[in-house]
């Protein structure tokens, strides 16, 4: 599910607000009082937070004999996954002017 946002807000800030989706501070700093810049700090924050919080229950597991490296080889596929998805979120925003939501994770609102 995509997020509509002026046309205006799209032409002036989607490269800078695509930037939220790996670092999620950019936006705020680069394009203040920009709708489409919050919706990108936010869906990034929330990027962040569940690599960080994959990056806890990994080490939880990694000292399991004969369990950890199978979790530790999941935990870096879902981290690559994590990070394909901004990617592809950064891409539909500055080539299809479509800012969309993460999957499952992105109806939560942290920055509004």
């Amino acid at each position: 599910m995509s997020t509509e946002f002026t046309r205006q807000d799209i032409e002036a800030n989607k490269v800078k607000a695509g930037l939220g989706y790996f670092v999620f501070f950019l936006p705020l700093i680069l394009c203040k009082g920009s709708r489409l810049g919050r919706h990108c700090a936010n869906q990034g924050l929330l990027l962040l937070i569940s690599s960080i919080l994959l990056s806890v229950l990994v080490g939880l597991f990694t000292g399991v004999p004969l369990l950890g490296w199978l979790v530790r080889l999941i935990g870096r596929l879902i981290r690559f996954a994590l990070f394909l998805v901004a990617l592809l979120c950064f891409l539909q925003l500055t080539t299809n002017e479509r800012a969309p939501e993460i999957p499952f994770i992105g109806s939560f609102r942290i920055i509004s």
